[in-house]
């Protein structure tokens, strides 16, 4: 009612006609689920990222060690560099030509934390800086010095197109535009490496399965695979393989220890 008892009057909104500016823009429900997918990923990633943050402030805390303790850990350092300069002189490599296959797969074993300088140097550039972690390489001479040289720390060989599927498929995790993401779209896939003729998964296994002329953009954009604990735990055992232990060359041996890990 309006001053004097007059009715005030009525504002009719009229309803939109379809098809006319005013009409509520139609989004497809499975657009609002990747879009829902997608922000549960990017809180998952940051809560990641500051666990991970907080891992690393705790790992390089001060801690009170005792004189001896630096004392073994130089000694096994410089053992295990002159071990490492003793296989290289001693030990001759196979030419490349004679290997039953041009790709290698090679994983990081338990072992002693404190290495040597250059040790970790060659083991980081073979992405193999943490413990069960494989990488796909692709085998040439400068690779198989440097397996020689992190011999006793690794254990590698060459798997089958079998194996390359199943780690893929199972573990495999791109990384793109500086985050890691699981390989669960074609899309990010082809934004990463379609310049190279990958433009979805099965392409990605071909071309490292093949060892292809795009194989070292292929396993760059591969994350290194991270493999479970197998029930009976890989030993720190100075000798390679072949001798009983679990370091070195395991040849296609490498495809039964890559079931167990995956």
């Amino acid at each position: 009612m309006g001053a004097g008892g007059e009715e005030a009057p009525r504002i009719i909104v009229p309803m939109a006609v379809e098809g006319t500016p005013n009409q509520l823009a139609f989004v497809e429900e499975s657009k609002l689920q990747k879009r829902k997918e997608n922000v549960d990923w990017a809180v998952r990633n940051r809560e990641r990222r500051a666990a991970k943050r907080q891992r690393i402030r705790d790992k390089h805390k001060v801690a009170v060690r005792r004189p001896e303790e630096f004392v073994t850990a130089f000694r096994n350092k410089e053992r295990d560099f002159l071990r490492m300069r003793t296989r290289i002189k001693v030990r001759s490599q196979p030419p490349v030509e004679a290997l039953g296959s041009r790709l290698v797969f090679a994983i990081r074993i338990p072992g002693s934390v404190d290495l040597h300088p250059h040790i970790r140097k060659v083991l980081r550039k073979l992405r193999l800086t943490k413990v069960l972690t494989g990488v796909f390489l692709r085998a040439t001479e400068l690779t198989l010095k440097r397996l020689l040289v992190v011999e006793p720390f690794v254990t590698y060989g060459f798997p089958n197109l079998k194996s390359v599927k199943e780690l893929i498929y199972k573990k495999g995790r791109g990384f793109f535009d500086m985050e890691p993401f699981p390989l669960t779209s074609n899309d990010l896939i082809e934004k990463a490496l379609g310049d190279h003729g990958i433009i979805c998964l099965e392409d990605l296994v071909y071309e490292i399965a093949t060892v292809g002329p795009h194989f070292r953009e292929a396993s760059r954009f591969l994350m290194p695979f991270q493999l479970k604990c197998p029930e009976r735990r890989l030993q720190m055992k100075r000798k390679p393989y072949r001798d009983g232990g679990d370091s070195g060359n395991r040849g296609d041996k490498v495809n039964e220890l890559i079931e167990k890990l995956n």
